[in-house]
């Protein structure tokens, strides 16, 4: 009995599961080939433009919207992946040549359609692009990574982060040359990973101490420093991360203090002129700009606080929230500093001099417009510095060699002599003088920067204050010179600032 009921039942599931596959209607994309993504792999030793694997998506046009997959993947996985998603980006890309595109993610949409940037560290004159489009992070895949490496008389640098897209507005006819005039529009696709950008954006560094002109969605925008563009709805949001901004628009010109930003509005989807006259500056927006990969910029810096500090007399800045700490500089009265995180009792401020030394200041000494701050913190983070190749080695570039020493001045004894080509890792930075910590195949000791080439930010290596001074040295510490002294970020590469690295 009991063999026939179960029989019975297994005829019924199989004669049910029949009839649901021919009811089932026949999908009209059944049969189409799935979007293939590209596969990265670890980044080989040296730069080389072909990756290890890679699979690229077909080409699509501008107007093709952009799509996210839906739902949160884990973070862990997430950030290992961007992680090695921008170190490829890093390799192939970071020092590329001077008025060209260089693509370091998935494939942008490009007009007019050639084949170009299909392929990490694929390269396309910026004089033969009119319009492009970068794709979204999506998950594990990564996302649209191009530097924008323009004209030598534009004094400019960008990086086109996730889904958005520029268009050249420059006339045909002008004196200037392309890409001195454009349009940057954010796309609406937001990643599905939570530590990845979640709104395109244009990020713009003058370059090494040089003030850049531009026209960028119809505004006058004067860059000395790191300016941020990226548009929500039918706005555009102007931020200043490092430096003087300077925005212009129908006569009316307005200065950006760092982690301040202006928003502007248009209308009828022209941006290529606002629809009102600039108002006033307003704190910037923390949470649109916290996951743009710092590390790629060509002067990698930390993302300020909303608003900012200043001095109102001379106030001592320190290596450590603690009146008892190590005093780096006392800072002039009338300084205006960026501020990137507060202490756990809330009695400190790190701040960010305009030179981009970093440092611990009483907020209670300070002047002080400021939004909330996020970051909480006692240790002091270290400086973000490049990745992958660029992070820490440097070649000697003396014919006759380089000399190790023992400290960071010549009044120090010699330990041997470094060969013309040797490759050196960079350790630390010196606190009085323009020199670098080595370890030369395991001999640790001090060489002038000048002696070496690199790519790595110098200012981002931490300082050993236990090195010995100079017999000649002054003990106590002097004031910090200005601003424009270092230009921003002083200490970024050298022997060849003008670089702009």
């Amino acid at each position: 009995m009991n063999m026939r009921i179960l029989g019975a039942l297994l005829s019924a599931i199989l004669l049910t599961a029949c009839s649901a596959n021919e009811a089932a209607p026949i999908r009209s994309d059944a049969a189409k080939t799935p979007t293939v993504a590209i596969v990265y792999m670890t980044p080989t030793a040296a730069p080389t433009l072909v990756p290890t694997v890679a699979r690229y998506q077909p080409t699509a046009t501008l107007d093709t919207p952009v799509q996210s997959k839906p739902g949160a993947l884990e973070a862990a996985n997430c950030e290992l992946a961007l992680e090695a998603h921008f170190e490829v980006a890093s390799d192939r890309c970071l020092a590329g040549p001077g008025g060209y595109f260089c693509s370091g993610g998935r494939p942008p949409m490009v007009e007019p359609e050639t084949g170009v940037l299909g392929e990490p560290g694929a390269l396309a004159e910026a004089a033969t692009i009119d319009s492009l489009r970068s794709p979204p992070f999506e998950g594990t895949r990564g996302g649209g990574l191009i530097w924008l490496r323009l004209e030598e008389d534009l004094l400019v640098n960008a990086l086109l982060i996730g889904d958005a897209r520029i268009n050249n507005r420059t006339p045909a006819d002008s004196a200037h040359p392309k890409w001195r005039s454009f349009t940057v529009v954010s796309g609406d696709a937001p990643s599905d990973c939570a530590t990845a950008p979640q709104i395109g954006a244009l990020v713009l560094q003058s370059v090494y101490g040089r003030s850049a002109i531009l026209n960028i969605n119809g505004v006058e925008a004067g860059i000395n420093g790191t300016l941020i563009v990226l548009t929500q709805g039918d706005s555009a949001r102007f931020i200043a991360i490092e430096g003087q901004i300077s925005l212009g628009a129908y006569g009316q010109s307005v200065n950006l203090k760092v982690g301040q930003q202006l928003n502007l509005q248009y209308s009828d989807g022209d941006w290529t002129k606002p629809a009102q006259l600039p108002g006033s500056p307003v704190l910037l927006v923390f949470n649109l700009i916290e996951h743009l990969p710092i590390t790629l910029f060509d002067r990698p810096l930390p993302i300020p606080q909303p608003g900012y500090a200043q001095t109102q007399g001379g106030v001592n800045m320190r290596a450590a929230p603690d009146i008892n700490s190590r005093l780096l500089f006392q800072v002039p009265a009338g300084e205006t500093m960026s501020v990137l995180g507060n202490s756990s009792d809330r009695q400190w401020l790190h701040i960010r001099l305009g030179n981009g030394e970093t440092g611990w200041m009483s907020a209670e000494l300070l002047a002080r417009n400021l939004g909330e701050i996020g970051p909480v913190y006692d240790l002091t983070p270290a400086p973000p510095q490049r990745l992958g190749v660029y992070a820490e080695l440097a070649t000697v570039n003396v014919a006759a060699g380089g000399n190790l020493r023992d400290a960071p001045d010549t009044a120090f004894r010699v330990k041997r002599g470094l060969p013309f080509g040797m490759r050196v890792k960079l350790l630390a930075r010196s606190p009085y003088s323009p020199w670098v910590k080595v370890n030369a195949d395991g001999d640790i000791g001090w060489m002038a920067l000048f002696t070496l080439t690199t790519r790595a930010v110098i200012s981002s290596l931490p300082i050993d204050h236990e090195v010995p001074l100079p017999p000649i040295a002054q003990a106590a510490p002097t004031a910090t010179p200005p601003s424009s002294f270092f230009s921003y970020g002083g200490g970024h590469a050298y022997p060849d600032p003008e670089s702009g690295y």
